[in-house]
C-alpha cells in the first residue's frame, strides 16, 4: 500500500543520510555551528516538544498528536493516525481542542518533570 499524505504534491524527504538521518554530522562542542545554536537559543529560546494523549475508555489511552511549543507561545502539531497539521495559539489550546492531555517531553522524548 502506498503512503497518502492527503496531497497531490510529491513526499519530500530532509536529508541525505540512512532513513533520513542528517547527512552532516551534529555540531562540536565549542565548534563554530555550537556558537551560532547557543546565539539563536538566546534571541530566539527554544522551542519544546510536546505529546497529545487521549484516554478513551473502551480503546485505552493513545497518542492523537506531536506538537512543538514555540518560544513566543504558538504551537504547531502532526497528527499520528492520520496526516493533518494544526496551528494553534498555545499547547494548552491543542490539547483543549483535541479533547486529550498535554504531555511534555524533553529533547530526548523522555517525559518532563516540570
Amino acid at each position: 500500500m502506498e503512503h497518502f499524505s492527503g496531497s497531490d504534491h510529491p513526499t519530500v524527504y530532509h536529508g541525505s543520510g540512512e532513513n533520513g538521518s542528517p547527512a552532516t554530522p551534529l555540531p562540536v562542542a565549542g565548534s563554530v555551528e555550537t556558537q551560532v545554536s547557543e546565539h539563536v537559543r538566546a534571541l530566539l529560546g527554544t522551542p519544546r516538544m510536546f505529546a497529545l494523549v487521549r484516554d478513551d475508555d473502551e480503546d485505552g489511552a493513545e497518542v492523537v498528536a506531536y506538537g512543538l511549543s514555540l518560544p513566543g507561545g504558538d504551537a504547531a502539531t502532526i497528527g499520528v493516525r492520520r496526516p493533518t497539521f494544526g496551528y494553534w495559539t498555545s499547547a494548552q489550546s491543542a490539547a483543549r481542542r483535541l479533547r486529550s492531555e498535554l504531555i511534555w517531553l524533553e529533547g530526548d522524548g523522555r517525559l518532563s518533570t516540570s
